[in-house]
C-alpha cells in the first residue's frame, strides 16, 4: 500500500521524470516507477492541483488529463522551476549542517557513511570558517557500541548490555531486544524492550558501557512509545540558592532561569527540572551546605532523611565521638 509519505517522495521524483519523458506512456510511467497505472492517475490528479503560492492558473502545474485518460499518454508542463537545482541561503545550509552533525554523533555503518557525504558537501559550500563557527557535542556514547546496537536493530537481533545505572549506583546486564535509537536534550537513548522487566525500558547510550548482539532473533513487541519531546517535558522544577561553590551546577545542568541574589550578589537562585527525585536527592547530598532549597517546600526532605540515616549509621558503627 502507497503511504501519503511515499507518494509525496514519488512525486517529487515523476515532475523531472515526466519532463524529460513528454508523451510516454501511462504503462510505461508506472513501470518505471514500480506502481500500478491507476496509481500513476491518482499521482497525476494530486500534481496538476500542485504548484507556485497563489493558485492561479499559470501558477499550478498543467497536465493532459483527457490525453492520460483516454489515450494513455502523459504531457506535462508549467513545472520548469521544479527541474531547476535547489538553492540554499547560508542559513539553511547551516542548519543542515548543524543536523547532520547531530544524526553523526549515533550514526554508524551505511548511514554514517552517508551522513559524513552530505556533510562534506554542505561544509563545501560555505564560506572559510563558517560552518566550523557551530559545535554540536551529544551525549552519544562509545562508537563501537552504537555499532553495536543499530547493527542489532538494522539485524532484528537481541542484545546484551553492560549498563552503568545513575539512580541505582550499580552495573546490571539485561538482556533487550533494542529498537530505535533516539535523540533528546543533546544525549541519545536506547528504546529496547527489557526481557527481565517485559515492558519497554530506554537506556542513556553513553552508560552503556559494553555492548553484544545476540544470535537469537528480537522478538515483535510492536511499537515502542513515542519519545518525548524531552526528559524535562511535564516535569516538576526546583529553586536552588547556591553558594558560589555550587554556581557550577547552572553551567552544568538544564536550568529554567538563573539570577543574582544576595546584597553582594554572590549567590545565584535557580530553577532546575527535576525528571527524576533520586537525582535531585543526590545533587543535595553531593553538595550539601553549598546550596538550600527554596522550593517547593519539603523538596530536600528526602536528602535530609537519607543524611540523618547515614549519620545515625556511622555512629552505631563508629562511635559517636567519630
Amino acid at each position: 500500500m502507497s503511504t501519503s509519505a511515499d507518494q509525496v517522495a514519488r512525486l517529487l521524483a515523476l515532475v523531472p521524470y515526466l519532463q524529460a519523458h513528454q508523451g510516454i506512456a501511462v504503462a510505461d510511467a508506472a513501470k518505471a516507477f514500480q506502481i500500478t497505472p491507476a496509481q500513476v492517475m491518482k499521482d497525476l490528479n494530486v500534481l496538476w492541483m500542485c504548484g507556485l503560492p497563489g493558485g492561479l492558473p499559470g501558477d499550478l502545474i498543467e497536465i493532459d488529463m483527457d490525453a492520460a485518460a483516454e489515450q494513455g499518454t502523459i504531457h506535462l508542463t508549467n513545472a520548469d522551476y521544479l527541474s531547476r537545482p535547489m538553492r540554499f541561503t547560508l542559513d539553511e545550509v547551516m542548519s543542515l549542517v548543524v543536523a547532520l552533525r547531530a544524526v553523526a554523533e549515533v550514526a554508524s555503518g551505511p548511514t554514517a557513511e552517508a551522513v559524513h557525504s552530505a556533510l562534506a558537501k554542505l561544509e563545501a559550500l560555505t564560506t572559510s570558517g563558517e560552518s566550523e563557527r557551530v559545535a554540536i557535542r551529544v551525549a552519544s556514547g562509545d562508537e563501537v557500541v552504537r555499532g553495536v546496537l543499530t547493527g542489532a536493530i538494522d539485524a532484528g537481533r537481541r542484545a546484551r548490555l553492560v549498563y552503568d545505572g545513575l539512580t541505582r549506583g550499580h552495573t546490571s546486564t539485561p538482556e533487550v531486544d533494542p529498537a530505535r535509537i533516539d535523540l533528546r536534550d543533546g544525549a541519545a537513548y536506547l528504546q529496547a524492550w527489557s526481557l527481565e522487566r517485559d515492558a519497554w525500558r530506554t537506556y542513556k547510550l553513553d552508560r552503556i558501557v559494553e555492548a553484544t548482539a545476540l544470535e537469537q532473533a528480537a522478538e515483535d513487541h510492536g511499537e515502542p512509545p513515542p519519545p518525548l519531546a524531552g526528559w524535562f517535558e511535564g516535569s516538576t522544577s526546583v529553586v536552588l540558592e547556591l553558594q558560589p561553590s555550587a554556581a557550577w551546577i547552572t553551567e552544568y545542568y538544564p536550568t529554567r532561569r538563573v539570577e543574582s541574589a544576595g546584597t553582594d550578589g554572590e549567590l545565584l537562585v535557580a530553577e532546575l527540572p527535576v525528571a527524576d527525585p533520586c537525582w535531585l536527592r543526590g545533587l543535595l547530598l553531593r553538595l550539601g551546605g553549598a546550596l538550600r532549597v527554596l522550593e517547593p517546600v519539603g523538596a530536600g526532605q528526602d536528602a535530609a532523611n537519607v543524611a540523618r540515616e547515614a549519620l545515625a549509621l556511622n555512629a552505631s558503627v563508629f562511635g559517636s565521638n567519630v
